[in-house]
């Protein structure tokens, strides 16, 4: 039996958007292959989630799993080496890593057994290329393992992603792995054909000509409104102590917020409509209850928009006090009390939407991954490209 042809997913960094690529480009391929040809995993996992079982695999394949009709029974083959809390330590004092890194290997193997009968198979990385070298499975070594083609995802823009790509061609280069070609992602729309225009394919390969079959381009992936952004959901999950108010209503939970608006104006001075757009998140002290009514009000004058939600800190027994917490439960926006002062809150509000990744209710975003893999990646050049 031939053996199925792998495209193997790298990008610059973590959150580069590998899991959008390994979805777009599946909805893509259904188009033009069956699904049951196509086949999916991620050979080596660091954000792990239990199943029914207990069992913990890697987030991604779950991701997969929900938003495609792929043929995918068996979750924990599609999961082969997961580098939870604790295995690169263990790893490490180990009195034989080699043999270890030989069992993970063995382990990817027998996936790629397993996946067999598809006539191609889409491997998602993990990180930047280097990521997994600690346990001796960079992402350059497990392609090459998988006899894999490379399609690399790099941001927009000039200088940063041709520094990017020097440094990661290179160790793809120096691993003597296969990259078939490269994905520029998240541009800004308006700057695409700046792009076209001074980063196209004859450009590329002329800065990095040793690459033989030379690189190919495969598009430029616009930048989505709130594709990146996190919901109000994700947010409270990230809190460790908080409570919430209006969490009956699930949608607006779940929908991505735009972006957040510490309030720090006094009560005489802030002007909501100023300062506030819809679906933006409004920071304010617990016991700000004037500034609390204008939020409430501008969210209602948005009509059909509304505010994305509402965090209230340095939170405690008397604040906010129960005449607050009626004014949120009858505006129905969805609200986050917590005890951390503002500060503590901001910095985790900034990690929360610079490490967003797809959850599983993000069906929205889902359908949006779907129309702009549609509209922007040639899928029947890269079926050529890789002789499928």
């Amino acid at each position: 039996m031939k053996k199925p042809m792998v495209i193997y997913i790298a990008g610059e960094r973590q959150h580069a958007g590998k899991t959008v690529a390994s979805l777009g480009i599946i909805s893509a391929l259904s188009k033009l292959i069956n699904l049951q040809d196509i086949g999916y995993f991620k050979p080596v996992g660091q954000e792990l989630v239990a199943l029914p079982s207990g069992e913990r695999i890697d987030k991604d394949v779950r991701i997969v799993q929900e938003f495609t009709k792929l043929e995918m029974p068996n979750l924990s083959l599609l999961s082969p080496v997961r580098v939870g809390d604790g295995v690169t330590r263990d790893y490490i004092i180990s009195d034989n890593p080699q043999q270890r890194t030989a069992a993970y290997e063995q382990a990817i193997l027998q996936t790629m057994e397993h996946l067999s009968d598809k006539q191609l198979i889409i491997a998602e990385g993990t990180g930047h290329p280097g990521v997994g070298s600690v346990v001796g499975l960079s992402n350059a070594r497990v392609a090459n393992l998988l006899n894999a083609k490379i399609l690399y995802l790099v941001g927009g823009g000039i200088g940063r992603p041709l520094d990017e790509l020097e440094v990661d061609l290179s160790y793809f280069s120096h691993h003597h792995s296969h990259v078939a070609g490269i994905l520029f992602n998240k541009v800004i729309p308006e700057k695409i054909d700046m792009m076209k225009e001074v980063l196209h394919e004859t450009a590329i390969n002329r800065i990095f000509p040793e690459w033989n079959p030379s690189l190919k381009v495969f598009g430029y992936m616009p930048q989505v409104k709130y594709l990146n952004n996190p919901s109000m959901q994700l947010i409270s999950d990230s809190f460790k102590t908080c409570r919430t108010l209006n969490e009956n209503n699930e949608a607006h939970w779940q929908l991505p917020c735009r972006q957040v608006n510490v309030i720090s104006q006094g009560s005489e001075s802030f002007i909501a409509a100023e300062h506030l757009k819809a679906r933006d998140i409004a920071v304010l002290g617990a016991g700000s209850h004037r500034r609390l009514q204008r939020i409430i009000e501008f969210s209602r004058s948005l009509n059909e928009n509304h505010l994305g939600g509402i965090i209230l800190t340095c939170a405690n027994d008397k604040m906010p006090n129960e005449k607050a917490v009626d004014m949120i439960e009858a505006s129905g926006i969805p609200t986050l009390i917590v005890p951390d002062d503002a500060g503590a809150v901001d910095q985790t509000l900034y990690k929360v939407f610079r490490n967003t990744k797809l959850q599983l209710y993000d069906r929205q975003k889902h359908r949006q991954i779907e129309e702009l893999f549609s509209e922007h990646f040639p899928v029947e050049r890269l079926i050529r490209s890789i002789g499928l």
